[in-house]
């Protein structure tokens, strides 16, 4: 039987990954903990020894996660995927508002931007008149107005959910100001931090390089995935403050306090976790060196096609300030980010020729990948169904280098050079 796990790759091409964003490699430091993890076999709702040592496991997972979030470990609720988590925050919080109010069709804002995780469920609540919708635009650089969220409350909104950092587009959304903001709203009329609305964020992309403080960022629910953090496939989290009412999704055993049935997989969730801290310790470095990375490769992307265009916004860079070493940077995406179009060749015909040449990069989500038309997300900055079908996605992780970025750059202008004849 063919083994892709033992097969020699006669190839003598280096392969450059690029894409990131659509998955990280497992760490070593997650790989250790999940082949420790995986001697701990016993289901850990079991009262017998074997399962009170995986009860044990699944313990110290989510309270290290509840560490990192600012958290109370109760308030942690392992699940499958990134996914599953923001189908839980959106159709939870609707199931538990319905329950209680059946007779009421609630409100729900979300941004037009926002992942296929959170616009899918929010859609067909929407198609089966249960819920109203109120989609916020972005910017041309793709930020939400926090006076536009504000603008668009009423006293029926059950659930206001705006991303971290775009997927696709690295932007960096003003998700504490708008926390702020709703709780302001909310002191308004008297109503305890923990009344609708609910504040959800989808902190998938954002994980590796910023502030994951629950309390800082005055959410109600938050979703973080192991696959985005060097982590394994598998394992995701939601976070739901104490107070919060979300009813359940998955029906069974009522695992995870009831919230979300079916025997949780221990080692991955003990595997994640110690992706998730191992990411927090690396943060300041890596947002650093991906920032300096970030801008050598565009002004290579530049040299070699001066045409390039770039989507969303890029850091401020202010002057040096007394008793600084370097000028304050205001970061306004992730340093791991860059979004741009080539003129004349498409999406898909660009990044197949890059993988023919040994490089991996993507077009949009990866859960959208396989669909035809243009990203939404940058026909949402303002740009035309064929312009959005031509933007490519890079996405740097912790072991691109210089020397991989020269070598992209370097095979990108070869195949503009050859298959795009005229660049307007």
């Amino acid at each position: 039987m063919w083994n892709i796990f033992t097969k020699k790759d006669t190839s003598k091409k280096k392969r450059i990954y690029l894409d990131n964003a659509g998955a990280t490699e497992v760490s070593e430091r997650a790989k250790r903990a999940l082949l420790e993890s995986l001697s701990v076999y016993g289901n850990p709702s079991a009262i017998h020894y074997e399962g009170t040592k995986a009860g044990q496991l699944l313990d110290s997972a989510r309270a290290m996660c509840a560490t990192i979030l600012n958290a109370h470990a109760y308030e942690i609720y392992f699940v499958s995927s990134g996914t599953e988590s923001c189908n839980l925050a959106v159709v939870g919080t609707y199931n538990a508002y319905h329950k209680n109010n059946p007779n009421v069709i609630p409100h729900v804002i979300v941004s037009v931007i926002e992942h296929p995780a959170i616009l899918e469920p929010i859609k067909a609540l929407e198609r089966e008149s249960k819920i109203r919708v109120t989609y916020i635009p972005v910017t041309p650089e793709g930020f939400v107005k926090v006076e536009d969220i504000k603008q668009a409350l009423t006293d029926a909104t059950i659930l206001v959910s705006v991303m971290y950092a775009n997927n696709e587009i690295g932007t960096l959304e003003p998700v504490k100001e708008i926390g702020r903001m709703l709780d302001e709203w909310k002191k308004s009329k008297s109503l305890p931090h923990t009344a609708y609305p609910y504040f959800h964020i989808d902190a998938c992309q954002a994980a590796n390089y910023c502030n994951l403080d629950v309390l800082r960022l005055k959410c109600h629910l938050m979703t973080v995935n192991s696959s985005k953090i060097y982590g394994p496939k598998g394992a995701a989290l939601l976070y739901k403050r104490e107070g919060v009412k979300l009813a359940p999704v998955t029906l069974g055993g009522g695992q995870e306090r009831e919230l979300r049935s079916g025997t949780e997989a221990t080692p991955l969730y003990y595997s994640f976790a110690h992706a998730l801290k191992e990411t927090k310790e690396l943060e300041a470095q890596e947002v650093k060196r991906l920032e300096s990375l970030n801008d050598y490769t565009r002004k290579e992307l530049i040299k070699a096609v001066p045409s390039i265009i770039f989507y969303g916004a890029f850091d401020e860079v202010g002057m040096l300030m007394e008793g600084h070493k370097e000028p304050k940077r205001v970061m306004k995406r992730l340093p791991n980010n860059i979004n741009c179009r080539v003129k004349g060749i498409t999406s898909e015909e660009m990044i197949l020729r890059l993988d023919a040449s040994g490089f991996a990069v993507s077009h949009k989500s990866a859960c959208a990948s396989l669909e035809t038309d243009g990203s939404y997300v940058v026909m949402a900055l303002g740009a035309r169904e064929e312009e959005a079908l031509e933007n490519i996605r890079i996405s740097f992780g912790r072991r691109t280098t210089k020397d991989d970025v020269d070598a992209f750059v370097s095979a990108l202008k070869s195949i503009v050079d050859k298959y795009v004849s005229v660049v307007k």
